[in-house]
């Protein structure tokens, strides 16, 4: 990774700034039916993507996980980073090969503590790849065959240890190593159609850019960006908008952030902007052990209007929220399923008022049930409050509104 000393080279809607408040205790509270005067929350869909990388070498994925936003279940980060798989070169077979490296190895075979606790909260998983001094990159693949046998390794890694997708680094390749090739125009168009093709459009396919993949994003007609996710910038403490044919400022990440060496301020700065300035993404690199939420509060807070929390309360509750007609008339029909492993009240407010659930029990669901009455309107929205045994938190979730005339 490329810290700022090695440099080489207010849009923000309104929020529910009384968030907490809103988050009631679900023994023995409840709201009026007349909830319809409560605004409805913005869609988290639409907050630009927080994104962290981490050194497995030095650090945990796991400690991903320790952070959300704060009276929610929302993680803090949307997508984390393993750095980082290397591109390794077989002098004797002349070609590229995918290298685990033993830190690697380890955070994917301990998927069960390092991996799924991150997806289980929303957290997408991805694997960086990046050259290894040895003259491989993703930028001089001297075929399209040769670049497809590489991406079969990718795709092979991603579906046996459940990933999100990959994210691709064209550092210390250094081309023309063991005889290796120089970069082309063409290598890593034909990594990235050759890679999602594999994949499908389910998972992500991301680029940190830089080097000379950066400089061949284009090639015969087929345009990088237009099969990659996100791009972001690669020069932490800068900001620098790391334009790809083909990907507009929501698939965008202008502000990177080290999170050992970048100043809060900075850090604050930079999320900021990306809100008002309508990018999609934001970059983060080097989280370590221990409780950074009040730091990461400085990014979260102009992206999402909430505050970063450190191991708050967290269970395994998916939420469904559904609208549908009854005469002339929205019925909202809500379902909390518990796939945790404690018993959890669930408390469901919405413009068109509010259930308790009580006691829903570890691997069962409950369904809530709304009904537009009086000058109720549906506003899309639902939140669910939650109490159990670690404290409280909420889900917010989002539905479509039917026109019923």
């Amino acid at each position: 990774m490329i810290d700022s000393n090695e440099k080489r080279h207010s849009r923000r809607r309104a929020r529910w700034t009384a968030f907490a408040a809103a988050c009631l205790a679900v023994a023995g509270l409840g709201v009026p039916a007349t909830a319809s005067a409560q605004t409805a929350p913005p869609n988290p869909d639409d907050d630009p993507k927080r994104v962290v990388y981490v050194e497995v070498n030095s650090n945990d994925m796991a400690n991903v996980a320790d952070y959300s936003l704060e009276g929610t279940q929302r993680p803090a980060f949307d997508i984390a980073i393993i750095f980082a798989a290397n591109i390794n070169y077989d002098t004797a077979a002349q070609s590229a090969y995918l290298h685990l490296n033993e830190r690697v190895t380890e955070t994917l075979q301990d998927a069960e503590n390092q991996i799924r606790p991150l997806q289980e909260r929303g957290t997408k998983v991805l694997l960086s790849v990046l050259g290894n001094h040895q003259g491989a990159g993703i930028a001089n693949f001297p075929t399209r065959e040769a670049a497809a046998a590489f991406a079969d390794e990718l795709a092979a890694v991603v579906e046996q240890y459940g990933l999100d997708g990959v994210d691709f680094d064209d550092e210390w390749s250094k081309y023309g190593e063991n005889g290796t090739g120089p970069a082309n125009e063409y290598s890593f168009v034909y990594l990235v159609e050759e890679l999602r093709e594999r994949l499908g459009d389910d998972k992500l396919l991301t680029f940190y850019k830089i080097g000379e993949a950066a400089e061949a994003t284009e090639y015969d007609g087929i345009r990088a960006g237009d099969l990659l996710d996100y791009a972001w910038n690669p020069w932490y403490g800068y900001w620098w908008v790391p334009e790809t044919a083909g990907m507009d400022a929501s698939r965008l990440a202008p502000g990177a952030i080290n999170l050992t060496a970048t100043s809060q301020g900075t850090a604050a700065a930079f999320a900021q902007r990306t809100a008002d300035e309508g990018y999609g993404a934001i970059v983060t690199y080097n989280l370590t052990a221990g409780d950074h939420s009040g730091y990461l509060s400085s990014i979260t807070e102009p992206l999402t209007g909430l505050r970063t929390a450190y191991r708050a309360p967290w269970y395994d509750v998916d939420v469904d929220a559904t609208a549908t007609c009854a005469g002339d008339d929205v019925k909202l029909k809500v379902r909390v399923a518990n796939a945790g492993g404690v018993s959890v009240d669930a408390e469901v407010v919405s413009s068109l008022g509010n259930r308790v659930l009580t006691g829903i029990a570890a691997g069962e669901d409950a369904v809530a049930v709304h009904r537009a009455k009086g000058d109720a309107i549906a506003d899309g929205a639902v939140r669910v409050s939650l109490g159990g045994p670690d404290g409280a938190s909420a889900i917010d979730a989002v539905y479509t509104v039917p026109d019923c005339g």
